[in-house]
């Protein structure tokens, strides 16, 4: 049994026109959250959404998924994503910030929903915040909270 179990933790998915949102709010259990949609690449309008998520949640840790090709090495949103916790850290300097492999988080995320009876052209509103689910599960597994 975990003896420190983290507990208000958002996972985040960041794409070029949206974030997937998940939260596990008891460090067991993961829900997803309405995706934010933003101006593609406007990071800047991405990050005030993400501030009222932050506040009205009580975030404690932040997992964010870090894209990379299949063979480990970084692809083009690798540095995106990079830059994305250089701008977030100051805004948030009492949450940790932890960086997850998201290779296949979306594969995943789309057998999961069509599991549940989600065909794929209805996936496409829900897909980001069910990677999102699945980048938080790993990291729960990961620190053996899951």
């Amino acid at each position: 049994m975990v003896e420190n179990i983290k507990k208000n933790i958002l996972s985040l998915d960041l794409g070029k026109g949206s974030l997937g949102l998940a939260i596990s709010r008891s460090g067991m259990l993961v829900t997803p959250l309405p995706n934010l949609r933003f101006h593609m690449g406007d990071y800047d309008e991405c990050i005030k959404m993400l501030l009222k998520t932050i506040e009205y949640e009580r975030i404690e840790h932040i997992v964010i998924g870090l894209p990379l090709f299949p063979s480990g090495d970084p692809c083009e949103m690798t540095p995106v994503v990079e830059e994305f916790i250089l701008k977030i850290q100051p805004l948030f300097p009492k949450c940790d910030i932890v960086k997850v492999d998201e290779r296949y988080s979306t594969v995943e995320a789309s057998e999961m929903l069509h599991l549940n009876n989600k065909k794929s052209k209805k996936q496409k509103a829900v897909i980001d915040s069910a990677a999102a689910m699945v980048i938080l599960e790993r990291y729960l597994k990961e620190i053996g909270q899951y």
